[in-house]
């Protein structure tokens, strides 16, 4: 194989023999190219060592491909001597390198005068043309990323070819990454219900076949830049409580301990690392909305969740729907040794969405601690006294007494405050609606405070973080909208590479702390 490129000249050759068990390859290259004694000689080296590689790779496995193509047909004439050749069929393999073009060789069969390819049935691909694994599995990764278009790019500049796939076959790969994914979930429900489906069912972790909708999930402001401004309220309330429970904290330490000011730079700024108790299961529950490209549907939602053990295990689910999500997370109960008499307890911390509330109201049996997610009802107070009509600075203030009491747990002292404020009120409606929700999620609001000082999670980031860097991040940029299939094929992916890589890390409980 020759190949000019300026003025370089590149050959190589390879042959192959297969003898039993062992492939044995032999190759040769000739490789004769100028090169400039200028700054631009280091570049030019690597390019050329690059290019060499990929040759050799494509010449390689075109090589090895043709051999073991021929032994698959002599494999096949042994088993059945009635076959006979009937010349060779052009075949192209796509790689990650390139695209490979051999000949396979074609058997007829006399007595129907039908033929078949034996390395086509042995290797399970098509006719024509395959891609291979390796090479479907980056093209899944790049487009985790960036865009079909740009991943299509990247692909193929890596292999130095104008297009190695188009950008509607990486979204198929994409689909089908996604579908095996769910296959692989549902066969595991599948086998886990086969023996512990009484288990389940009998302390409530079997959803029902019409579960509720959300009818929490719809914020009482709608506007973007009001939305975008809560928002920004809601994490500097978040950082102001969490950041003054420390405060105050270490100053209380250094109090009682009567240490002098040499070492209370030392103690101040220290809090307790996130953990998870060791007898505590902790599930994160949450949603992604996006938009949808589906006819007659404005919205995808595609449900997620985390499951933290006290003993350092932890996994990341995504389903297409609130009842497949809490059959994976009764699975995954079941595999983290939740019914097998050991005394543990389940804590859920979640936005109190209805459809949560109602999954963990079905369980029995089981000791479940709910918590209303910190971030969250900071979010809901701010949201709802954007109706007062006072300054930005009374507001705040306000802000800050109302979750005061909510940092404490005190939901009776927040609403009574909030009812005061009402005949003052610009929107009254948004008020009267934080009251409201305030008092139907009074079960689900804790001692925050007591909880934060003592390492406790107080809020649903794990699950908030994974939904932005698995979809958010790639799926609402720019007002995109998907099917719904393909924010699935996103989450599962992300879930995917999560799961390998804690196949890899040290089960430590310390090692999945909060950041």
């Amino acid at each position: 194989m020759t190949t000019q490129n300026q003025s370089s000249l590149f050959y190589n050759s390879c042959t192959a023999n297969i003898t039993g068990n062992h492939l044995h390859i032999r190759g040769y290259y000739d490789i004769q190219t100028d090169i400039p004694s200028t700054s631009e000689e280091l570049d030019q080296l690597i390019e050329l060592s690059r290019h060499i590689g990929q040759q050799i790779s494509l010449n390689v496995a075109a090589t090895t491909l043709e051999c073991a193509d021929q032994r698959a047909a002599e494999l096949a004439q042994q088993a059945a001597g009635h076959l006979h050749k009937n010349g060779k069929r052009p075949f192209t393999l796509i790689a990650p390198y390139g695209r490979l073009k051999i000949k396979r060789q074609r058997l007829r069969d006399p007595k129907t005068d039908k033929t078949i390819i034996p390395s086509a049935i042995l290797w399970k691909t098509t006719q024509n043309r395959h891609i291979v694994s390796a090479l479907a599995q980056s093209a899944c990764e790049e487009s985790q990323q960036v865009s079909f278009r740009k991943s299509k790019e990247n692909l193929s500049k890596t292999a130095n070819v104008d297009s190695l796939l188009a950008h509607a076959t990486i979204w198929k790969l994409k689909q089908k990454e996604g579908r095996c994914s769910e296959k692989a979930h549902d066969q595991l429900v599948e086998k886990v219900l086969s023996e512990h489906r009484a288990t389940l069912d009998q302390h409530g972790f079997l959803p029902p076949s019409n579960d509720a909708g959300d009818e929490d999930s719809t914020e009482v402001f709608a506007e973007e830049e009001e939305m975008e401004e809560i928002e920004e309220q809601a994490d500097e309330l978040y950082t102001y409580f969490t950041s003054e429970s420390l405060k105050t904290k270490s100053e209380n330490d250094m109090s009682e301990s009567q240490v002098n000011v040499a070492t209370t730079s030392d103690v101040k700024g220290k809090r307790v690392p996130r953990h998870v108790p060791a007898d505590t299961i902790l599930i994160q529950p949450d949603e992604v909305v996006t938009k949808s490209q589906e006819p007659g549907r404005k919205q995808n939602k595609t449900h997620t969740v985390t499951i933290e053990t006290g003993w350092g295990r932890i996994e990341y689910l995504a389903a297409r729907s609130s009842e497949k999500l809490q059959l994976l997370v009764a699975v995954i109960l079941v595999l983290f040794g939740l019914f097998s008499g050991k005394k543990l307890k389940l804590e859920v911390i979640s936005d109190g969405a209805a459809w949560i509330r109602l999954w963990v109201a079905r369980l029995v049996g089981i000791d479940v601690y709910c918590l209303l997610c910190w971030y969250h009802l900071c979010k809901r107070v701010c949201a709802g006294l954007s109706g007062l009509g006072t300054s930005a600075e009374e507001r705040k203030l306000l802000q800050k007494e109302i979750l005061g009491h909510l940092w404490k747990g005190d939901v009776d002292a927040a609403v009574a405050v909030l009812e005061a404020l009402l005949p003052r009120c610009r929107v009254k409606s948004r008020v009267q609606e934080l009251i409201d929700y305030l008092i139907r999620k009074r079960s689900w609001i804790g001692d925050y405070e007591s909880r934060h000082a003592a390492g406790l999670w107080i809020a649903s980031t794990r699950v908030e973080k994974w939904n932005d860097t698995s979809v958010s991040e790639r799926c609402k940029k720019r007002g995109m909208s998907w099917k719904e299939s393909g924010v699935l094929a996103m989450a599962l992916h992300a879930a995917g590479v999560k799961r390998n890589a804690a196949k890899n890390a040290k089960t430590e409980p310390e090692k999945h702390t909060s950041p």
